[in-house]
């Protein structure tokens, strides 16, 4: 029983260092100005993929997936490109409250995900202790909802579920940092080759904060 505690102790945790790194992620993209939203999700992706490839090779973990998991991968990555780039538009267009508001939403889609396809147990107290923070936070941000929060953590959910299943599966938090960061930049890379705007070095240190940032959440 100690064991257990002890593992969903030091998971909430993680779960609360990750959040802080997420807004100070946010923080940082809302710093760098001026720069498009995609613009800004490929240099907080490359820096990921540099982070996870550091972190693969210094624990001597192999850069493949394991047998049956590409699709789940794919679905991840998918899911998580459309959760950040709704996430970075919101940043950009919406009270910065509003748009973290966005990050809040994602428990509930994980929940739902989670309950629908992992056939996970859901308790009537996580529902309404999940229930009661959001509403909570609802009286403390009034947020002004946009269909963008809503696909956003709706994405954000269906890639936390992906990455849950990864895990039980055997893959590794980095490689699946690795994949997904390296499935953005791939489908990003198009339009920053046609419409890279010019960024001050300002800018540019703000964004790879920002990937250092979301590095640490992820």
């Amino acid at each position: 029983g100690g064991d257990i505690m002890n593992k969903k102790h030091l998971g909430v945790l993680y779960i609360i260092v990750s959040a802080f790194c997420f807004a100070l992620m946010n923080t940082f993209v809302r710093l760098s100005g001026d720069l498009p939203t995609i613009q800004k999700s490929f240099f907080r992706n490359f820096v990921a993929v540099i982070f996870a490839i550091i972190v693969l090779k210094k624990n001597h973990i192999p850069i493949r997936w394991g047998k049956g998991n590409l699709k789940f991968h794919l679905l991840r990555s998918a899911a998580g490109t459309l959760g950040i780039l709704c996430n970075f538009y919101a940043i950009d267009h919406l009270v910065l409250s509003d748009a973290s508001m966005l990050n809040k939403m994602s428990p509930f889609f994980a929940i739902i995900f989670s309950f629908i396809f992992l056939k996970e147990k859901i308790s009537v107290f996580q529902t309404l202790a999940v229930a009661a923070a959001f509403i909570g936070s609802l009286f403390i941000i009034k947020p002004s909802f946009t269909g963008i929060d809503f696909l956003g953590g709706m994405g954000a959910g269906a890639a936390y579920t992906a990455v849950r299943h990864l895990g039980s599966k055997g893959e590794k938090g980095p490689f699946i940092v690795l994949f997904f960061s390296a499935f953005s930049c791939l489908v990003t890379l198009p339009y920053i080759i046609f419409n890279y705007q010019q960024m001050e070095i300002r800018q540019l240190i703000y964004l790879l904060c920002a990937g250092l940032s979301a590095a640490g959440g992820q």
